[in-house]
């Protein structure tokens, strides 16, 4: 792959658990595209520059679907899902991913925010009626994000407790050993199996149902690409959500005069979504891609057949693109935005993702106004073994 050592093993634990680690931003400066090391001991290229990144995320030369070429790099020790949309190529990704935007069309997210005001305010009932502290993930965004994109799938939200299980094992990298994973992934799909048949008795106003109407009467698509997409969804559609709430709020407590400016002007919540969005956005740990064809990136050769790593939280602080980048700036000029991705796999629940985090920011700081962390900064724990990062939980603190 290269003729000099990986510069470092994905992923690094950080040092400040509100900055990507120290061997991110000296690839950033020194070598942004460089060979690395992945957890599972495969050799992959790291790309960090905002532009590299894009272009990573965005040309048909880096393909998910020559992830099952034998021999293929991998950044998790299970084989990847052949029938999820995240591991396909256009024209069959582009196929499937149609049939799923309408779950997401801005009309469907306008009229959900009503409901996910509803859950806000309940679920900050309940806060306010209980202890006045507690882990803002537990009490707050994961149920929240939990009950979206529920409501949006159509999957009971009482089968709560299997989803978390199963996330932390299939978003897992170096926590859980391979047959744990694997049987989560066998469970998830056997669950989403199920649910569609109930659907197909008791069919709703959500994305499994048109999925399963569209499937009966025009014969795709197939019930695996069902399961794929409802078990993809659900995970990427709640953890996400989580760690940018989290990671959102403490930013903002970190940073009081962003929050005075919001608190001053309701009206640039949409514009903080953003910044918080930027600064704590998922890693790429799942989302490697392999080289088709030799490419050049950067100044670089990367030779066919490579795995890549685009590392959208590096992008996300180029000092090129974004000055003063550690720096939370709400009203910032350049809104470009990498977090959510680029190109076809750009997330399909970006629409959402914003809607929730705008309102429940504003839901949770108009709520509590001397919400605080409840430990020292470094005290908070990132999740440097999942695939997409994620805090481990958020101590807080309220009046």
């Amino acid at each position: 792959m290269s003729d000099h050592a990986p510069r470092f093993t994905y992923p690094t634990k950080r040092t400040d658990p509100l900055v990507p680690p120290d061997e991110y931003a000296q690839a950033l400066r020194e070598e942004p595209v460089c060979p690395i090391t992945l957890a599972t001991g495969d050799p992959a290229w790291f790309v960090a520059r905002h532009e590299d990144v894009r272009t990573a995320l965005s040309d048909r030369r880096f393909s998910r679907e020559a992830l099952f070429r034998p021999g293929a790099a991998r950044a998790q020790v299970v084989e990847p899902d052949p029938n999820s949309m995240l591991t396909m190529d256009p024209p069959r990704h582009t196929r499937l991913r149609k049939l799923a935007n309408r779950a997401f069309s801005p009309q469907r997210v306008e009229r959900l925010r009503p409901y996910i005001e509803e859950v806000a305010t309940e679920l900050l009932d309940a806060m306010e009626a209980g202890p006045p502290e507690g882990d803002l993930a537990e009490v707050y965004a994961r149920p929240l994000a939990l009950r979206v994109i529920c409501r949006t799938l159509g999957v009971p939200f009482e089968d709560y407790d299997k989803f978390g299980a199963w996330s932390d094992r299939f978003m897992s990298l170096t926590k859980y050993p391979p047959e744990e994973i694997n049987q989560a992934n066998e469970d998830m799909r056997a669950y989403f199996a199920r649910l569609i048949g109930l659907r197909r008795e008791e069919p709703g106003d959500d994305l499994i149902s048109a999925l399963v109407r569209i499937h009966d009467e025009e014969g795709e698509p197939s019930e695996s690409e069902i399961v794929g997409l409802g078990a993809l969804l659900l995970l990427a559609g709640h953890d996400t959500t989580v760690t940018v709430l989290c990671g959102g709020t403490a930013t903002l407590l970190g940073n009081p005069d962003q929050l005075a400016l919001l608190r001053e002007d309701p009206t640039l919540y949409p514009d903080a979504v953003e910044e918080v969005v930027r600064l704590n956005g998922p890693g790429g740990g799942t989302s490697i891609r392999i080289t088709t064809s030799d490419v050049k990136v950067g100044g670089t050769v990367i030779p066919e057949g490579s795995a890549v790593l685009a590392s959208v939280g590096t992008a996300s602080r180029d000092p090129e693109v974004y000055p003063d980048p550690d720096r939370c700036v709400i009203q910032r000029e350049n809104r470009t935005q990498v977090a959510f991705g680029q190109g076809p796999h750009f997330c399909i629940g970006a629409g959402l993702a914003r809607a929730e985090l705008a309102i429940s920011l504003r839901a949770l700081f108009d709520r509590f106004p001397r919400l605080r962390l409840a430990v020292p900064t470094e005290q908070l724990r990132w999740k440097d073994f999942a695939a997409l990062g994620g805090w481990e939980e958020l101590p807080v603190a309220w009046d």
